[in-house]
């Protein structure tokens, strides 16, 4: 039996880190995972009997199945009431409403390229993309986020990387996985290089609640870039990714956005893929979203300031302090380290899971982490995963 030659492509062999990582798994040797982002398992849930209720809700409205391409009026106006609450003008004639933003971007990429063509990421990025990209049929190109300046957007370098094949360029804010935030300046730089080459702006803000010294998050809909597609969703929001909602809100100039809705309107028709409860129950979550986030934000803050306090005493090892999101990314050394080889002794030594960074498209070397953990859970982590990097670097050494 034959299979495509994408299948080929997709079907790489597991990495050395997740080999080891099952293997200890399956051993039964505990080993913590310092990747994972879901906040339910460390404690911070949707308030439940306020969810249960809006099932309960919604669920006589959604016995009667009335599929929407676009996504349910009602939960595309609910939408729209949250980012007109944030000051950015929206309808609910600009939103389209998707199982997820891995989804949302798989529909921009259709929607905005063709086979061959590029779409300009964020380096460091997130593996996803490139799944994505090839399934899509496309070529990612990077620009540069500057490390020394706590990552923000290196605009010089973003124009340069700009050529003729350019479909998008991609903007992460709060960025995973090193927690910039990007700035009005930078947004508004951005903007300028979209005017100036024609190119729309994904702007992809799933952790867009989750702020640190900020009072709000700057918005590439507010900028002058002639067309954004602001993607967001449940799963970081309100902490509920088997929800499976996301959605995207089209800002610029009304003849793309309207144009592009007619083309995404027809690939969404073709699938349907959003569930009907889930969207009848968009509304009262949005209205509920303020809830979940404000108790587990001063929680976040405390690990993010744990994190600091502990990883500023391990020598060798530098960072910038998170703005957003849950991540954090760690600068361990140069080339001379392995990175690889660091993360399989920090398992098996430490007893921990942390990332390479060459799995975001880092120069070596560094290594990315969550740090939304149970506060002596995430101290007594971090310390021994200094010990382990210390340690590592001795042994390689002698």
């Amino acid at each position: 039996m034959r299979f495509s030659k994408l299948a080929d492509r997709l079907a790489a062999k597991r990495n050395r880190l997740y080999t080891e990582y099952e293997k200890a798994a399956a051993s039964g040797r505990p080993v913590l995972d310092l990747i994972s982002t879901n906040l339910a398992q460390q404690g911070w849930v949707f308030p439940q009997e306020r969810l249960q209720a809006i099932q309960a809700e919604a669920a006589p409205r959604a016995q009667i199945y009335r599929p929407d391409p676009l996504g349910l009026p009602s939960a595309r106006e609910a939408i729209a009431d949250y980012y007109r609450t944030a000051g950015i003008p929206a309808s609910a004639e600009q939103v389209l409403i998707t199982p997820g933003t891995s989804l949302s971007y798989f529909y921009c990429f259709k929607l905005l390229a063709s086979p061959g063509e590029e779409i300009l990421c964020p380096r460091p990025s997130y593996p996803l993309f490139e799944s994505i990209a090839e399934l899509a049929g496309l070529e990612l190109r990077y620009y540069r986020l500057r490390e020394s300046r706590g990552w923000e957007i290196d605009l010089d370098h973003l124009e340069s990387q700009v050529s003729t094949r350019t479909r998008a360029l991609v903007v992460i804010s709060p960025h995973n996985p090193t927690g910039m935030v990007a700035g009005v300046q930078s947004l508004q730089g951005l903007a300028s290089i979209a005017c100036r080459h024609d190119l729309p702006v994904l702007a992809d803000e799933v952790f867009s609640e989750f702020l640190y010294d900020l009072e709000a998050l700057p918005r590439a809909a507010s900028t002058a870039a002639p067309l954004v597609f602001t993607l967001n969703g449940f799963s970081k929001m309100v902490g509920l990714p088997g929800l499976k909602l996301g959605w995207i809100l089209l800002s610029g100039r009304p003849a793309r956005v309207r144009r592009s809705l007619e083309v995404m309107e027809l690939i969404s028709d073709t699938f349907l893929p959003v569930n009907d409860l889930a969207q009848h129950m968009v509304r009262g979550i949005i209205e509920n979203r303020e809830a979940f986030a404000s108790a587990c934000l001063p929680w976040l803050l405390s690990c993010r300031r744990i994190a600091g306090t502990v990883l500023s005493q391990c020598p060798g090892v530098c960072f910038s302090p998170p703005r957003g999101g849950f991540y954090l990314t760690l600068k361990v050394g140069g080339a001379e380290v392995d990175e690889e080889a660091l993360c399989i002794d920090l398992l098996r030594e430490a007893g921990g899971l942390v990332h390479p960074g060459y799995f975001y498209d880092m120069a070596p070397a560094h290594l990315v982490l969550s740090f939304a953990l149970q506060h002596e859970l995430l101290s007594r982590s971090l310390k021994a995963l200094c010990d382990g990097i210390q340690g590592w670097k001795k042994r390689q050494a002698s």
